[in-house]
C-alpha cells in the first residue's frame, strides 16, 4: 500500500516512479494470488526463505520507501502458527505470541 501511495504522491523522479511501477509490475506477474475467496482480515504475508527473487525485488522497494521517509520495518520468522494460506513463495498467517519472530531494521 505505501508504494502505491508513494506513486500517486508526486515525490518521485521520473526514473523512481519507473523502478517502483516495474517492481510492483514483478511482483503481479510471478507472485501467486491467493484464491478469491481467501480473506486476509488480520493475516500477514511472509516470504518463504526460497523466495530469492521476491525478497531481492522487495528489497528494492524497501530502499526507495526508505529514501522517501516511509518507516520500514522488517521481521524475520523460523516458525508460523496460523497459516491461513501458501504457496511456493510465501505464506499468510494471523500473528500469534509462538511465532519465532526477530525483527530486523
Amino acid at each position: 500500500m505505501a508504494a502505491y501511495a508513494l506513486l500517486d504522491s508526486g515525490d518521485l523522479t521520473k526514473s523512481e516512479w519507473k523502478h517502483v511501477r516495474e517492481i510492483l509490475d514483478w511482483f503481479r506477474e510471478h507472485l501467486p494470488t491467493p484464491p478469491d475467496k481467501f480473506t486476509a482480515c488480520r493475516a500477514v504475508f511472509w516470504f518463504k526463505s526460497n523466495a530469492e527473487e521476491s525478497i531481492k525485488n522487495i528489497w528494492e522497494l524497501v530502499h526507495v520507501l526508505r529514501d522517501h521517509g516511509y518507516y520500514i520495518e522488517v521481521h524475520k520468522c523460523r516458525r508460523l502458527g496460523n497459516v491461513l494460506y501458501q504457496d511456493k513463495y510465501q505464506v499468510a498467517a494471523f500473528p500469534s505470541k509462538n511465532d519465532g519472530r526477530i525483527t530486523v531494521q
